[in-house]
């Protein structure tokens, strides 16, 4: 009888299976719900090309923050033998955020490869989607094998905690197993966990009409983590893993991969969380109002107790920079950096993986743009001279990480291949020119964004650098055209910086305010 039980569950369970099955092939037979795919094959004016699914993110994000991928990529099904295609993998740095993504760097690449291997014909498929880390990637990496690439650039690590699947990621999660969330990655991609995740969402929104989602953005982290806890380890584990298999996909295909390191703003950018906050503010404002050394002893003193606290690193950063110790400025900005508790930006370690791994695979290529924003920067010290917030690059330091890409192929057996090469011309032959207006409402979106970072407490090193885009802005002003600057007021751009005016520390204020009525009364 308990055979016969045994068989009959176990054909109930295949039946079912079967039924699933049959339902997920209709579906999929049938086209209906998006693709997890992230080209779609397509036909222009005759000719077959894959463009790209804007549907994509759909699996990554639940239901409320789901928002269509920015990519517009196209390229020919079959590849002409003159072309060169290469597709750039990452975030947001690649979607050139908070500038437009004619400044980011594959599209520098876009101009300059070109214009380095004059005998080629070079494509550069910029896969960039905002918010996702190397556990998407690796899927990505998979479908692109497949479009003949001669060249496949990976810039990521940003996200590794806080995108989807990450130990504190406030979207998709299934605990830190990489085994699990390899599985429902798999799952997301059937259309009947779509539909249920729609049927879901639906239900909650009926129950909850009255309930708003929040908006997508840094402020939706919340659960902090630091170097001792054990998600932080296994964090670094799966992004090794990930890289490793990123790799073994490249190498199976034939493929080159080039990885670069990441950057990040040390001096400028404040920690956003940290295991000491109650005891910044007493030191800050010994340090705002002239007692360095006072502070010092303070911080010095609190860091005994608390060794892991990333605000008092950073205090200690700006000390010794004060005085011109330049080494030592740069050793506690890093630590204060390593230490953030909201790992919005990645730490040493992961650089150090992505070095180890790319010595440690066949085919691999290690560009080192952390070493060429470190000697562009003032004294060794990247800081918001590069970088437009906490890691987004400045156009010029978009083209910095394209141009030490070019050099990173030209030593490269890659680069015999495409002929002989030539001389790049200078950052001003590239650089992507939009209008003078554009330019400035993105600097306004920028303070915005900034004033969002998800602080307890803003600290006084947020207040100073939007203080400075504020100076620049009002410098930007008399130089639009008449037409542009009452555009500007018309919409709110006054307003909106008065209203920055008073997110400053009262320091920052009285030359600024001055300098906006000015600014007011001239237009």
């Amino acid at each position: 009888m308990q055979r016969k039980a045994l068989a009959l569950n176990l054909l109930s369970a295949l039946a079912g299976l079967g039924l699933l099955a049959g339902v997920e092939g209709i579906l999929q037979l049938c086209d209906l719900g998006p693709s997890p795919r992230l080209f779609a094959l397509a036909e222009t004016a005759g000719e077959k090309v894959y463009t790209a699914n804007r549907d994509v993110t759909y699996r990554f994000f639940q239901h409320p923050y789901r928002r269509p991928s920015p990519l517009v990529q196209s390229f020919a099904a079959d590849k002409a033998p003159e072309v060169v295609r290469v597709f750039a993998l990452g975030a947001s740095t690649l979607v050139g955020f908070p500038h437009p993504v004619s400044a980011a760097f594959p599209h520098y690449l876009e101009k300059m490869l070109p214009a380095a291997y004059p005998e080629r014909r070079f494509e550069v498929i910029n896969c960039g989607i905002t918010a996702l880390n190397t556990f998407c990637l690796v899927d990505f990496m998979r479908e692109i094998a497949n479009y003949d690439p001669d060249l496949v650039i990976l810039y990521a690590g940003h996200n590794e905690f806080m995108g989807p699947y990450g130990v504190t990621t406030p979207f998709v999660r299934v605990g830190n197993d990489r085994t699990m969330i390899r599985f429902l990655m798999l799952l997301q991609r059937s259309r009947i966990y779509y539909y249920l995740g729609e049927l879901i969402a639906y239900l909650q929104n009926w129950a909850q009409p009255e309930e708003t989602t929040p908006s997508f953005g840094l402020h939706l982290a919340r659960e902090e983590i630091g170097p001792l806890d054990a998600g932080y380890s296994r964090t670094a584990e799966n992004f090794r893993a990930n890289l490793e298999e990123i790799a073994l996909i490249a190498a199976g295909h034939e493929i080159p991969l080039l990885v670069s390191t990441l950057v990040a703003n040390l001096k400028d950018f404040h920690p956003l969380r940290s295991e000491c906050d109650a005891a910044t503010p007493a030191i800050e404002a010994l340090t705002a109002a002239g007692h360095w050394a006072e502070a010092e002893r303070q911080a010095r003193n609190a860091l005994r107790e608390n060794p892991y606290c990333a605000n008092l690193h950073f205090t200690l950063g700006r000390q010794h920079y004060q005085r011109g110790e330049y080494g030592e400025a740069k050793a506690a900005f890093t630590r204060a950096r390593d230490m953030d508790r909201l790992p919005f930006r990645a730490p040493t370690l992961f650089n150090q993986i992505l070095r180890e791994v790319a010595a440690s695979s066949n085919g691999v290529l290690l560009c080192e743009v952390e070493a060429t924003f470190s000697a562009a920067s003032p004294h060794g010290i990247v800081g918001s001279e590069l970088i437009s917030e906490y890691v987004h690059p400045t156009v010029f330091g978009h083209y910095l990480i394209a141009r030490t890409m070019i050099e990173t192929l030209a030593a490269s057996p890659l680069a015999g291949q495409w002929g002989a090469s030539s001389t790049l011309g200078k950052y001003e032959d590239y650089r992507p020119s939009y209008p003078p207006l554009e330019e400035v409402w993105r600097r306004n979106d920028l303070m915005l964004f900034l004033k969002r970072m998800p602080y307890n407490v803003p600290p006084a090193a947020l207040s100073r650098r939007l203080a400075g885009l504020i100076a620049v802005q009002l410098a930007a002003l008399p130089h639009l055209q008449e037409a542009e600057r009452r555009q500007f007021i018309e919409q709110g751009g006054l307003r909106f910086l008065r209203r920055m005016l008073e997110e400053l520390h009262l320091g920052d204020r009285p030359a600024l305010q001055r300098a906006l009525a000015e600014v007011s009364g001239g237009v």
